[in-house]
This record gives C-alpha cells, structure tokens and sequence, in this order.
C-alpha cells in the first residue's frame, strides 16, 4: 500500500521529490490494523467515530503525499521582557479532504485513542509535524514549536525510539526549539523520567498543557517537577472570574506551590487588553496563546503595546 500511495503522489506531482517513506509506512500499518477494529464495531455505537478517524487518517496521507502543510501555527505571543523564546507557537492540526474542506480532527484522534492506538497516532502526527517544522526551518517562518502528545505515548518504546532519531536528526541550532506539550496525564509516568531526559538531551522541552485544578493536574505536575519548561494554563481557568473555584487566581496559587518559578503561559486570552491584565497581575505568565488574538506576531505586539499606553493614561487621570 506504501507503493500505491507513493504511486498516486508521483501522479499528482510531477516533479521529482523525496517522500518521508516512515510516516507514510507508519500511516498504512495503523489503516490496515484499524480497518479490523471498525470491521469488528460494525453496528455499534462507536462506528460513526471510528469510521470518520479512518476517513481523517486517509486524507492525512493524501496530504503528506502532496506534502502540504496540516498544521497551523497559533502563537504564543510574548507579553514579558523576560520571555525566553523569541517566536514559539502551537502546531495544531488541520485535516483537509480531498475536496479542500475541513475535517475537524479532535473525534477522529479520540477514536484512536479509545481503541489502543494512542502511541501510534501520536507518533504519525509527530512525525508529520517535524516534517512540517523541517520545511518552515528553511524558510525562516518558525523557529519554535509546541507538538501535542499524549503522556502514554512516552511509555511506549516505538514512539520513543523513532521520534528521538527524527529529533536528533534535525540538528537544532542555538535559537529553534521543539517543546512537547503533554495534553493527558499517565499513572506511574515517574517510571519514564529517565526517558524524559533522553528528549531534553537533545534539546525538546516538556510543556503541561491545559492546567486547572483537578487531581489529574496535581499528578501531572509532580511527576514533570523539575523537567517541564512551561506549564500551559486552561483556558477556563484564565476566563473564569476572579475570586471563583478554578479561577486563575486560585490555579496560579497551586502551580506557584507545587512547582515554584514555573514559567507559564495563559491560554483562551481574548485581547491584547486581557493580556496586559493578566501579566500585571500574574509575572510568572510569560505568553498569552487565543483563538481570537492576531494570528501575526507584530500585530498583537502593536496592540499589546497600545493596551500598555492606554493603561498608563488612565492610571495617570486617577
């Protein structure tokens, strides 16, 4: 099936390319064994969701053959002097069909998740977003880069072994970055630090993504105490009202207590204006990451700035 898919790329580009043989390989070991898995749900009522992730997991590949981008970059924007990356951002992936339309991927990940196919997956798409991140190297659009995963994909041997050989293979120089974001806890992941530090070794960072108050946060942060870089902090929490249980106030206090000096960044922020709030309030709160906030760089700098001047206006009338 690799050879057919390689076939069908050489057929929809005529000039002469080389494709990433792994990925692909990767992507029609886990068509053919989930193929099986939704031959056996037949009737059920996890059908539909495992039927639309194989749909996603074929157009993905179409994808890697026409070797066009799947993720989007949505930016952490800086809004601290002493933030110490200069342009990171979040791949998040979008998975078009082969009409151009969106196929919204979160089910469609889940469905692999809930049916044991959460390391294989996770490591297609790590794959694929290293590639992505290879081609926007040379190019000079980013230099820094969140990948999500999964925590249980870090027990699993295969993901690690392949994904730290493409890492190491990137040869990362002083200002890039690849940063992991963990978006689930794993029972036991204390067992996998030695496997942790073979990431940082070359030089991946570990982010604990959407961060609130529940006992799975406290889990998370004491087993990557002293290895994460950052710590991501859910979008709730950072519109919740001041003052109310899981209100930022209230998870800042937890971070600060369980994993002090932590570097953090707030997610669902709605303005530039909201941002300079937070950050007034909260220092350790480097970067602020929104669906609504620009999604150039130098814009939400030019409003940030504007936020700053207003608020000094103001302050300087009362």
């Amino acid at each position: 099936m690799t050879q057919e898919l390689a076939s069908q790329g050489s057929k929809q580009d005529s000039k002469r390319c080389v494709y990433d043989t792994e990925l692909l390989a990767r992507i029609e070991d886990l068509i053919r064994g989930f193929q099986a898995q939704v031959r056996d749900a037949q009737g059920s009522a996890c059908e539909g969701a495992m039927v639309y992730g194989l749909r996603v997991l074929v157009a993905l590949a179409n994808m890697v053959l026409q070797k066009r981008d799947m993720f989007e970059i949505e930016p952490w924007h800086i809004i601290s002097a002493h933030a110490p990356l200069s342009m990171p951002g979040e791949m998040l992936l979008r998975v078009k069909d082969f009409k151009n339309k969106n196929m919204p991927p979160y089910e469609a990940i889940m469905a692999f998740y809930d049916h044991g196919y959460t390391a294989q997956i996770d490591g297609i798409l790590f794959l694929a977003a290293l590639g992505q991140f290879q081609r926007m190297r040379q190019t000079g659009r980013e230099k820094q880069v969140s990948i999500n995963i999964s925590a249980r994909s870090l027990r699993d041997s295969d993901f690690v072994k392949v994904t730290l050989a493409r890492l190491e293979s990137l040869d990362l120089v002083s200002d890039e970055k690849v940063l992991i974001e963990i978006h689930e806890s794993a029972p036991h992941l204390s067992l996998s630090r030695q496997v942790l530090e073979l990431y940082r070794a070359v030089g991946v960072g570990f982010v604990i993504d959407d961060v609130g108050m529940n006992m799975n946060d406290v889990l998370r942060l004491a087993d990557f105490e002293g290895l994460a870089e950052f710590v991501k902090l859910d979008r709730h929490t950072v519109c919740a009202p001041e003052g109310e249980a899981y209100a930022l106030d209230q998870v800042m206090s937890f971070v600060e207590t369980l994993m002090p000096g932590t570097l953090c960044v707030a997610e669902g922020v709605q303005t530039a204006e909201h941002a300079w709030d937070i950050v007034q309030k909260y220092p350790s709160i480097l970067y602020a990451q929104g669906l609504y906030l620009p999604d150039e760089r130098e814009v939400f700098q030019r409003e940030f700035k504007a936020a700053q001047s207003d608020q000094g206006l103001a302050s300087a009338r009362s």
